[in-house]
């Protein structure tokens, strides 16, 4: 596999704003807190906040199911975070298991005789609900892409909002966001707690102070080593959680350490960013 560009590590970008939301933290800073003490971890509750959006209208946002109040809460925790206008930046959002509960209850009403499903919960089972909630809430004017793809969504999402800020020139934010799986789905899906981030990319060299500065190459998938997480709870999250294999990309920016972060694509080729600061 090569770049669209023709040659590898080809695209570059800035990243500007982080977002972070799952069991034992409510946003990026906490998240922060928890990779630098790794003894905090035992201190915890290990229980997933609520969160509550508050850019999504209230009357919306009781109507909205945990996976889409998740991912919207971080995108907007990376939005202002970078001090963009939403309307100026396009997004790409990834579910690897998408919402296991609606789903679950969609199944099980269209095996009764009567069939009735509820509009809302109708509404909510697409997968792009996430982009759709964040573009109305936000204003946001540009592109938004879904994407699904199991265990492999985190680096084709980043793959994917990478090429899009470099070739379209644009600001891109990059959602990641996975829930609990529902019980029904747990032999399946061994996914037992939540978790969503978001990360905002410029083109680089448009931002006057970014986080950090991210370059993509191509490696196999032989490559993909597991993270050395401070927790072992953050390393469940991260080898049963689709969204959270992002894990190691943040614990490598919360330390501010320079070095390869690797996302497997598919059994035969992988996604290597190289980070730097």
């Amino acid at each position: 596999m090569s770049t669209p560009l023709g040659n590898k590590a080809s695209i570059v970008v800035d990243l500007v704003g982080v977002g972070a939301w799952g069991p034992a933290f409510n946003n990026w800073a906490e998240l922060q807190t928890l990779f630098a003490n790794p003894a905090l971890g035992e201190a915890l509750q290990w229980a997933t906040p609520v969160p509550k959006p508050e850019i999504i209208p209230a009357n919306e946002r009781r109507r909205a199911p945990l996976p889409v109040r998740a991912a919207v809460e971080v995108s907007w925790q990376a939005l202002q975070q970078s001090g963009l206008a939403s309307s100026d930046v396009a997004c790409v959002f990834g579910s690897g298991l998408g919402d296991t509960e609606i789903t679950d209850y969609m199944c099980r009403v269209l095996t009764t005789a009567e069939k009735q499903l509820s509009p809302t919960k109708f509404h909510n089972s697409v997968h792009n609900a996430a982009a759709g909630y964040w573009t109305i809430s936000s204003g946001c004017m540009k592109s938004a892409n879904s994407i699904a793809a199991y265990q492999n969504t985190a680096g084709l999402a980043l793959l994917e909002a990478m090429i899009q800020c470099q070739q379209h020139h644009e600001p891109v934010l990059v959602t990641l966001f996975d829930t609990a799986a529902h019980d029904a789905y747990r032999q399946i899906f061994a996914c037992e707690q939540s978790f969503a981030a978001a990360l905002l990319l410029v083109p680089a060299g448009t931002a006057h102070t970014p986080m950090a500065h991210l370059v993509m190459a191509d490696e196999t998938a032989a490559s993909v080593i597991a993270p050395d997480l401070p927790h072992d709870q953050l390393d469940k999250l991260y080898r049963d959680n689709p969204a959270a294999k992002v894990l190691g990309l943040l614990q490598q920016l919360a330390a501010k350490r320079s070095g390869d972060c690797v996302f497997e694509l598919s059994p035969r080729r992988a996604l290597k960013l190289v980070v730097s600061f």
